[in-house]
């Protein structure tokens, strides 16, 4: 049963360290250009009009503003869980620090979602339809990314 415990407790800080280290490294030097490069793309592969254009960008520009505390607060709840550790387990001080990343984590999916479905409502039909098979396919070439850079076992 502690056997049980430890590891679930140790999967759960190591899904939320690798998210938060993903959220961060996307917060790193990345602030306004993967938006740019986002819009430019979606420009080139949905045809995009000037109006669009401007629309999203206006989306893009406000889930920025919007994720960009959450993101801070993800960093600092880290930098304090680690500064916190002295080698020793105190499973309330783990819970509470993996209850707080679980919850900013939720706080960012929900604003990217909502960023998505305003970015979807700008879009014609046709284009909705284009992008979500855009999103599948780079969705597919992600999962088989990540599967070729794991070790063989």
């Amino acid at each position: 049963m502690r056997k049980r415990f430890f590891i679930v407790t140790a999967l759960v800080l190591a899904l939320a360290a690798g998210l938060t280290a993903a959220a961060a490294k996307q917060e790193a030097g990345n602030k306004g250009r993967h938006h740019d490069w986002m819009l430019a793309r979606m420009t080139k592969e949905l045809n995009l009009t000037s109006d669009q254009q401007a629309k999203i960008k206006t989306i893009l520009e406000t889930e920025r503003a919007k994720m960009q505390p959450l993101r801070q607060q993800l960093r600092q709840n880290r930098q304090a869980e680690n500064s916190n550790s002295a080698g020793t387990f105190n499973e309330v001080q783990v819970r509470a620090y993996a209850t707080k990343q679980a919850q900013i984590m939720t706080d960012l999916t929900v604003e990217r979602e909502r960023a998505k479905s305003q970015i979807f409502a700008v879009l014609t039909p046709d284009q909705r339809t284009k992008a979500l098979a855009l999103m599948q396919q780079h969705g597919e070439h992600r999962h088989h990314r990540k599967e070729s850079e794991q070790p063989a076992g």
